[in-house]
């Protein structure tokens, strides 16, 4: 078969046209370094290529959720160490407001500072990060944790929600803690309380300490003027006389006294102490069978079981003569949890309370450190694999392209020589 001259010329710029392809494929894969450009290139490998991009676009936002978490479980650590400290500050006040050695005054300047680290403890409660967000308000973390009511309680204004971050596709983590726990929810012997009703409690402890007093003592003969509201209140309290020591409960209400005589007289045969209603004052009279002192202590009120419930309910200890009449200033007694010498306890337990959140986040903050670690070497291990799927082997590549422009270049030149001889070449 013959082969025409317009033929061969066709083939050959067709074949030169390849190898220029070649060549700027060559150039474009050293210009980007990337080894493969076109899904085409390499189906395989793109699909591979494509699914360990995924990857590692997965694992970079796990590490950026365990940025965003580190950030906001640090801000809660230092948070809570800060309301740990106030906690402790205010520990310190209430032993030394306690003092029997101190006045109204020094009493006074305690509780002005007192006042002012509630103040601290609901700013503390109300931190936010920072984007802004509450920390401890659960998911509401638009709102402050906590509001001041009208009546002056400290409220909790978010729900018991935790916000959880995905730091791997089978982990979690915590990067908050609801204020409903850290600050609602300590567990004392008298309950679940919150730490602001404790620390109003504390306030008013301190404010009520120099008409208050544990126990009181009169010689012989003593009046009871109780101060309690219509409703009957379940009192309870330990009475000792010259015979021995009794405990008493009964029920008191406004100008209902009757209960609390009949409780008194019925163990008098054991304490010494019998009682009488005194009409005209409307108070119980004490009288010891042999003069000797009468003690009466350890009051307690139902209903209430922390500093942070009001003074319901009280009793004026006075001494009298043998013709009732009073002798030097009343003893106020009432319930125990109302002292300042109990807040103490309270307080205590705040801290351990507050401690236990504090090791909670740094649970969540170690969980997160340790993920970030395993992160890094799984990011590491899939940019290697991306790097050796798609990145390019420039020396390789500039060798295969020298090749293509030699092999060009000679074709050409053959090529050329070919084209210049005619028919009569040939026919000499």
């Amino acid at each position: 078969m013959q082969v025409s001259t317009k033929f061969f010329n066709e083939t050959q710029i067709n074949n030169f046209s390849k190898i220029t392809k070649d060549v700027q494929d060559i150039q474009e894969r050293i210009a980007s370094g990337k080894k493969i450009l076109r899904a085409s290139d390499d189906p395989v490998a793109a699909v591979n290529l494509s699914a360990a991009k995924e990857q590692r676009n997965i694992i970079e936002r796990f590490e950026s959720n365990i940025e965003a978490g580190t950030r906001r479980l640090t801000l809660s650590d230092s948070a809570l160490q800060e309301a740990t400290n106030v906690m402790i500050r205010i520990g310190e006040l209430a032993v030394q407001a306690a003092n029997d050695t101190y006045g109204v005054q020094e009493r006074q300047a305690i509780m002005t500072e007192v006042e002012e680290l509630v103040s601290v403890m609901v700013s503390i409660a109300n931190t936010r990060d920072t984007q802004g967000q509450s920390l401890f308000a659960g998911f509401k973390t638009h709102a402050d944790a906590f509001v001041t009511e009208a009546d002056g309680r400290i409220a909790y204004n978010g729900d018991r929600g935790r916000p959880q971050l995905q730091v791997s596709e089978s982990m979690t983590i915590s990067n908050g803690i609801d204020g409903g726990t850290v600050f609602g929810r300590v567990e004392t012997s008298g309950g679940r309380k919150s730490i602001f009703d404790m620390l109003s409690g504390v306030a008013d402890s301190i404010r009520q300490a120099s008409a208050l007093t544990k126990q009181a003592s009169a010689q012989g003969f003593a009046s009871l003027d109780f101060n309690v509201t219509r409703d009957p209140q379940n009192w309870s309290f330990t009475l000792e006389g010259s015979d021995g020591l009794v405990e008493i409960s009964a029920n008191v209400a406004e100008g209902k006294y009757q209960e609390v005589i009949d409780a008194i007289n019925a163990q008098s045969h054991v304490s010494g102490v019998r009682a009488s209603l005194d009409e005209a004052r409307d108070a119980v009279i004490l009288t010891d069978q042999r003069s000797e002192k009468i003690i009466l202590k350890d009051v307690q009120i139902e209903g209430i079981e922390t500093t942070a419930d009001e003074m319901s309910g009280y009793v004026d200890f006075s001494t009298i003569d043998g013709n009732g009449v009073s002798i030097g200033a009343p003893r106020r007694l009432t319930d125990g949890d109302l002292l300042i010498s109990n807040v103490s306890a309270d307080i205590g337990q705040a801290i351990d309370h507050l401690s236990i959140q504090k090791s909670y986040v740094g649970a969540q903050l170690n969980k997160a450190s340790r993920q970030a670690d395993i992160l890094a070497e799984r990011k590491m291990a899939v940019s290697e694999k991306v790097a050796k799927l798609g990145e390019a082997d420039l020396a390789a590549l500039v060798t295969e392209m020298q090749a293509l422009l030699i092999n060009r270049d000679a074709a050409q030149q053959a090529f050329a020589k070919i084209g210049q001889q005619s028919l009569f070449d040939f026919i000499r």
